[in-house]
């Protein structure tokens, strides 16, 4: 199986990112989306860049998945509204549904119209938006195919189990019945 990896915004996503990609190459091949402004030291991702190099990326594929986080799941949804990509299916850790209303995203509009089968991953206490606000909002504006999957009693913005979100993801991307 072939995966996109959208990263959060900050330069420690990085190294996050690449270390999620490390534990999935045991079952799949992919590709990490890099910022630019990782590497110009700008402070915040540009949304029209890397949407036109998430389109590049994609480009004559039709069967690959999507793995984001935070800020990358941002630029997900919104690539798949415009319909810049279509994933067969996405994983989302961490979404920041407050930071995409500050950004003045339509992110209820991207929600509601989300037919890409999904699985939100969130810590029950993430700072940026927590599990229950979260739980709450998908309900109201809900995808079509969508799972939520809370991190109990994790208060931070990091998703570390790496060897869980692995199985995990194995799991949902790769066979059906196994769901």
């Amino acid at each position: 199986m072939h995966i996109i990896y959208l990263a959060g915004n900050s330069l420690s996503n990085k190294t996050w990112i690449e270390t999620v990609k490390m534990n999935f190459d045991a079952f799949s091949d992919g590709q990490i989306l890099y910022y630019d402004h990782w590497r110009t030291g700008d402070k915040n991702l540009n949304f029209e860049v890397e949407s036109k190099k998430l389109a590049d990326l994609v480009k004559g594929k039709d069967n690959y998945f999507v793995f984001a986080k935070s800020i990358g799941s941002v630029l997900a949804l919104k690539s798949i509204y415009e319909k810049i990509i279509s994933p067969k299916k996405m994983v989302i850790c961490g979404h920041p549904y407050n930071l995409a209303k500050e950004l003045d995203f339509p992110i209820n509009d991207y929600l509601k119209s989300l037919t890409i089968p999904t699985i939100f991953i969130q810590n029950e206490f993430d700072p940026l938006f927590n599990y229950a606000d979260l739980e709450k909002v998908l309900k109201e504006d809900s995808p079509s195919d969508y799972h939520l999957i809370k991190n109990a009693g994790n208060n931070t913005h990091n998703y570390e189990d790496y060897e869980q979100l692995a199985k995990l993801t194995k799991i949902y991307f790769g066979d059906e019945d196994e769901q």
